[in-house]
């Protein structure tokens, strides 16, 4: 595969932190979204993969009618729903649900360009297939 783009954030102290990309573009609060009280600000790890999911969706979709031939009568709109969820073992996940309109196509041509645009998307991606590749690095404090 051939690189075309990385994006880079550093995020220090996880759900109740800061994060920040690496060209200043994106500088973002978050706040755990479970723990009560929950700040007046920030926004949690699930409502920023909500956001790009559906943008990186819907922008695949508008791809795949074009590649169908197909002329969508408006910009396909997503409505992403990222739920976090605890497993049986301690640990957590997130359910996704995705809402698709498109308008000025057929219900047999929507179901087509939704496929398409999962075939198409890499979050769609990378949620199929399970990647995600971890490096660690350990920093012993100097005695």
């Amino acid at each position: 595969m051939q690189t075309l783009y990385t994006a880079t954030a550093i995020v220090t102290n996880g759900r109740n932190g800061h994060g920040e990309t690496n060209d200043g573009r994106l500088k973002v609060e978050l706040s755990h979204p479970v723990i009560q009280p929950r700040p007046a600000t920030g926004t949690d790890p699930e409502q920023l993969f909500a956001v790009g999911y559906a943008g990186c969706y819907g922008g695949a979709c508008a791809y795949a009618a074009k590649l169908l031939n197909l002329e969508l009568a408006a910009a396909p709109e997503v409505r992403s729903e990222v739920s976090l969820m605890k497993r049986d073992d301690e640990g957590f996940s997130v359910r996704v649900q995705l809402h698709l309109t498109l308008q000025g196509v057929s219900q047999a041509q929507a179901e087509a360009i939704a496929s398409k645009g999962h075939a198409i998307c890499p979050y769609s991606d990378v949620l199929k297939a399970g990647v995600v590749a971890t490096d660690v690095v350990g920093v012993p404090i100097a005695a």
